[in-house]
């Protein structure tokens, strides 16, 4: 079963930056995304920024 999470910011793992974007998984793993244009229903909010991958910021050393 699919979920799908609208989210503020999209960290893809090449680097990019999302705005506004719902983000799609399976089992855990993320699928697609796509703009976020108006509410869907079954979806939740995540307001912020959401990494994917490996786009997870570096730790402080």
């Amino acid at each position: 079963m699919e979920k799908k999470l609208a989210v503020s910011r999209l960290h893809l793992s090449d680097g990019t930056v999302l705005t506004n974007q719902v983000a799609v998984f399976r089992e855990g793993r993320f699928l697609r995304c796509y703009p976020l244009t108006e509410e869907e229903a079954f979806t939740a909010w995540f307001g912020g920024d959401f990494f994917v991958g490996d786009a997870f910021p570096d730790s402080p050393p």
